[in-house]
């Protein structure tokens, strides 16, 4: 697997770059870093029973969290460009136990046809086991537009020279 930059990870981005689920700046947040590995994205995070629903349960709102930003890196980085989530439909297949330790979710680009990009993300438990599923769709944005208006840096910006 190979690690992707976060380009937005910068000192000078403290106070700018807060996204709940990614920034390394948001003091409640997942933190969320992510590696390719040939056409999926990874993400893995250990979750605290902070972010637990039922006692022991990682509550299912972190879930779809996970789920949904696996889409936009999926986006961001096989279609190199940004979007926003148009639909996210999840499939909750068992508990996550929060002391099975750290989850893995995956995401790949399955179709894109004109602004639309649709993704599967799988969520595993610390066992390997697969605990959710969702179908993300994305409203994908010319790459100009993504740059001009979200920040979007280019697709090199995600990987070391």
């Amino acid at each position: 697997m190979k690690k992707i930059k976060n380009p937005w990870k910068d000192p000078k981005n403290i106070g700018e770059y807060n996204c709940f689920a990614c920034s390394p700046y948001n003091s409640g947040g997942l933190h969320l870093e992510f590696w390719e590995d040939c056409e999926e994205i990874v993400t893995k995070w250990n979750p605290e029973r902070c972010y637990e629903g039922w006692i022991g349960v990682l509550h299912g709102g972190i879930q779809a969290t996970l789920l949904d930003e696996i889409g936009g890196w999926v986006v961001m980085l096989k279609l190199h460009t940004t979007g926003v989530t148009r639909d996210l439909q999840v499939r909750y297949l068992k508990p996550v136990k929060v002391s099975k330790g750290e989850l893995t979710v995956r995401g790949r680009l399955e179709s894109f046809e004109g602004r639309i990009a649709k993704i599967s993300a799988t969520l595993y438990d610390g066992e390997g086991e697969e605990c959710a599923k969702a179908d993300v769709s994305y409203f994908v944005f010319p790459e100009k537009i993504a740059k001009a208006r979200y920040q979007y840096p280019g697709v090199e910006a995600f990987y070391e020279k």
